[in-house]
């Protein structure tokens, strides 16, 4: 198996953790494969990127969620399987634990850990003289300029469903339900389950409320009443989304990450440790006395 290593080169902690399991990794004649960009910061050497992404089989990413979408959407239909090791603050998609990266590689490389494969969502920009697809591994966000309240036409498979009076729409993955969704108030969705999940943000109607849509299902969002949107792809890439044009998002048919899990450690021990489900706050204060 060979490991590659991608990096959020910004943050201090991860690039020592990657400088560490590089030295690692030559001390056991299993060096880790480094992209030019990331090689330069680490002082490796490095492959052409299109040759790192046609050697590596596993790619282990050190930061944060964002560091993980920007690494999803880097290996996107490549075969390669991700690991995250968490540097960052909450880590829903980076769960490793970076004080048991050497002894995680180790267990992957014995082949004790599972794949699960996590869909992206598929979003093309159609108007009179616009055609681009793009794909998110968490949400689309359809916002307004300033603060503004906007409204948002929605459709199911061409069938009118709701007009939305909000400060915007997500649109997420089970992957994003844990995202700006969760912040939102839509509901933390197993990424067993194969759906969309729609949210309004501040809503301005009763009747709001989050819903979740089947795997074939096709959604058709559009600006009424002149509002301007902007759509944010995984909270990175930002499109105007203008009046005589429409955002069409459904589940992709062939995008997908894969994610390693380690048996020790599923989803529902996740949703434990990070929203500290259980937690007794007296308990705490009391051991800390101690």
């Amino acid at each position: 198996m060979k490991f590659g290593l991608i990096t959020n080169l910004t943050k201090p902690e991860a690039v020592r953790l990657a400088q560490e399991l590089c030295v690692w990794g030559e001390e056991r004649g299993v060096p880790f494969l480094l992209y030019p960009e990331e090689a330069q910061v680490l002082k490796q050497p490095s492959l052409p990127l299109e040759r790192w992404l046609s050697e590596v089989d596993t790619a282990l990413v050190i930061g944060g969620d964002g560091t993980f979408l920007k690494a999803a959407r880097m290996v996107q239909n490549a075969g390669i399987s991700l690991f995250g090791i968490c540097t960052g603050h909450l880590g829903f998609l980076a769960v490793g634990d970076p004080l048991r990266a050497k002894e995680e590689v180790l267990q992957i490389e014995r082949g004790d850990f599972s794949v699960e494969k996590r869909r992206f969502l598929q979003g093309d920009l159609v108007g009179a003289d616009v055609a681009k697809r793009v794909f998110a591994l968490n949400d689309f966000v359809l916002k307004g300029s300033q603060a503004r309240l906007v409204s948002i036409d929605v459709q199911v498979q061409g069938k009118p469903m709701c007009e939305y009076r909000a400060d915007g729409l997500i649109v997420a993955t089970p992957t994003g339900s844990t995202a700006y969704a969760l912040s939102a108030g839509g509901p933390i969705v197993p990424p067993s389950l194969d759906c969309m999940e729609l949210v309004p943000i501040c809503a301005h109607t009763l009747y709001a409320r989050p819903t979740l849509l089947g795997p074939g299902d096709c959604l058709t969002l559009r600006a009424t009443e002149g509002s301007e949107l902007f759509l944010t792809v995984d909270g990175d890439e930002v499109f105007p989304l203008r009046a005589d044009e429409q955002l069409q998002v459904s589940l992709s048919a062939d995008h997908c990450v894969s994610m390693i899990s380690l048996p020790h450690f599923d989803y529902y021990d996740l949703l434990h440790e990070k929203l500290m489900w259980g937690w007794n706050p007296v308990t705490e204060r009391r051991s800390r006395r101690a």
